[in-house]
């Protein structure tokens, strides 16, 4: 089975640039999943819930801003 995804550019770019950046997007997911693990699991070293929510959004800014026109 094959799957073609056609978008129209330069309109759709930032739909485009999502798809060919999902990879990327999901293997932060998986990351953020392990983190989030292991804090449960060993503790942390964060200060405030702040720090850590902190800490995920830079983590997800880090692959957003190669997705974001």
């Amino acid at each position: 089975m094959k799957a073609t995804l056609e978008f129209t550019l330069p309109e759709e770019r930032t739909e485009h640039l999502q798809a060919v950046h999902a990879g990327a997007a999901w293997a932060l997911l998986e990351d953020i999943d392990q983190h989030l693990r292991s804090v449960i699991k060993h503790g942390h070293d964060y200060k405030t819930v702040e720090a850590l929510a902190e800490h995920i959004r830079r983590e997800i800014g880090d692959v957003r801003s190669c997705i974001d026109p």
